[in-house]
């Protein structure tokens, strides 16, 4: 920018020069052909500056650069700001001006940095979920799973035809639908989350989901009959476990922990005498405890796993002690409650045994030792597979199995079905009626035994009178 040569400043490099040389700290260098433009010496240099009348009549002073810019390109703002002023605009609110309209282009260029998924996924949504959310990890391992192919493309670019293409792929792969719902629920809600206000400091990434108002395809007639065998298998699972079956898992038990041992004092015997002896050990293994919290409460495995022990409460005036949590799936669903559970005898015992036999940690109940934090929701898999094996237990039985048999065993004691949610983490009955109530199938054949039959010594007399 040049300055016009009959506004030129008086000020010129040389002039400015020699001010700097010989003035002190603070001194001002006026122009003598622009009313209010000057310089002042300052310890990282200078600013030009123009000082002058508002609108109102107050006296303000407007800093227009600093000393990198050479005398003549501060003139011409200076002239520019004189013009400004005369026309109406304050040169000091319409340097505020430009200086938003700076920062909110900035604002709009780092936020659109972010519109691509993959890149939001990773910088963005993968922070959130895992500071906020107990199974952060594993909804953010199905979003990447399923849909990592819609990464290099920008959120507002993604259509209904992707999701289309990416449901029938899946479906055909033979993935249940309602793990197709939940999976794509999850990349959804992340699309919202990405068109949504955080505050007013961080703006929407995303202007608007372009996928928030669709949906999956209904079911055909072959899925819809895939679904049901599905759900006639899942109610097969949910029943009162018989006695045998229940002596089977505690022999699988039994065997896995003598198992453990035998292989510990094994590798103590071969060079690694620096490994704890487990011989004495109760629980050798944190899968034996595990299992027994889940046959004596019904907690579902991802609640176990974020148990840590403050979630045990003593009351030192009854002697009793209380097992406090919030349920994962009422977190996920921004309805968060708590479940209040009274700990029997049996199972303080299992949480006495495991915390003296840890060394009375604190922390989560099952944490793991090369993290520090809870272990990983499918932990559990291969060890239930192995108690399973040894104690000869049908291979489709699954670990959710004990939370069918509590509630089950409490429906059949004739426990209130209110009762039993409070105790279950679920918010009403509802559940419990249309999917957990199940009867002991022995008792039932009983009260079923002579139900419809015909007496046939009074059916011979009717005939007869006929």
């Amino acid at each position: 920018m040049k300055a016009s040569k009959n506004n030129a400043s008086s000020i010129t490099a040389a002039k400015l020069n020699s001010f700097l040389k010989e003035s002190e700290l603070n001194s001002q260098l006026g122009c003598d052909h622009i009313q209010g433009f000057h310089f002042i010496k300052l310890k990282a240099g200078g600013a030009w500056r123009l000082r002058y009348t508002d609108l109102l009549g107050k006296r303000r002073t407007a800093v227009i650069a600093d000393a990198s810019i050479k005398p003549a390109v501060a003139a011409e703002i200076a002239l520019d700001w004189r013009t400004k002023l005369k026309d109406g605009v304050d040169p000091l609110g319409h340097k505020k001006k430009l200086k938003k309209e700076h920062a909110d282009a900035e604002q709009l260029k780092a936020a659109n940095a972010y519109l691509n998924t993959g890149r939001f996924y990773e910088s963005i949504y993968t922070p959130y979920k895992l500071d906020n959310y107990r199974d952060g990890k594993s909804t953010l391992q199905n979003i990447s799973r399923n849909f990592s192919h819609l990464f290099d493309r920008d959120m507002d670019m993604v259509t209904s035809d992707d999701i289309l293409s990416w449901y029938h792929k899946r479906i055909k792969s033979g993935v249940m639908r309602s793990t197709l719902v939940r999976d794509y629920g999850a990349f959804k809600a992340m699309l919202n989350f990405a068109a949504k206000e955080k505050d007013k400091h961080n703006p929407a990434t995303l202007k608007d989901n372009p996928i928030k108002n669709y949906s999956l395809p209904k079911l055909t007639v072959v899925e819809e009959k895939a679904l049901e065998e599905h759900t006639i298998k899942l109610e097969s699972k949910r029943v009162i476990m018989s006695d045998t079956l229940k002596q089977q898992i505690q022999s699988g038990l039994d065997l896995y922990a003598e198992q453990i041992k035998e292989k510990r004092s094994a590798s103590r015997a071969h060079g690694k005498g620096h490994l704890v002896d487990l011989q004495e050990r109760v629980y050798p293994h944190w899968f034996i405890p595990f299992c027994h919290i889940a046959r004596l409460t019904g907690m579902r495995p991802a609640d176990i796993y974020g148990l840590k022990w403050s979630n045990l409460a003593f009351n030192q005036f009854n002697n009793s002690t209380t097992l406090i949590f919030t349920p994962s799936k009422t977190k996920k669903a921004n309805s968060s409650q708590k479940v209040v559970f009274p700990v029997s005898d049996e199972l303080k015992v299992v949480f006495d045994t495991w915390n003296n036999e840890q060394g009375s940690k604190a922390g989560f109940i099952f944490e793991s030792e090369r993290t520090g934090r809870a272990l990983e929701r499918k932990a559990h898999l291969t060890h239930w597979r192995q108690v399973k094996a040894l104690g000869g237990v049908n291979t489709d039985l699954d670990l959710y199995s004990f939370r069918h048999n509590f509630i089950s065993e409490l429906c059949a004691r004739g426990v209130p079905v209110l009762t039993i949610a409070k105790l279950v983490g679920h918010k009403d009955g509802s559940m419990i009626a249309a999917n957990y109530l199940r009867h002991d199938e022995a008792n039932t054949l009983a009260l079923l035994q002579g139900v419809g039959s015909i007496n046939l010594i009074n059916n011979n007399q009717i005939k007869g009178v006929i």
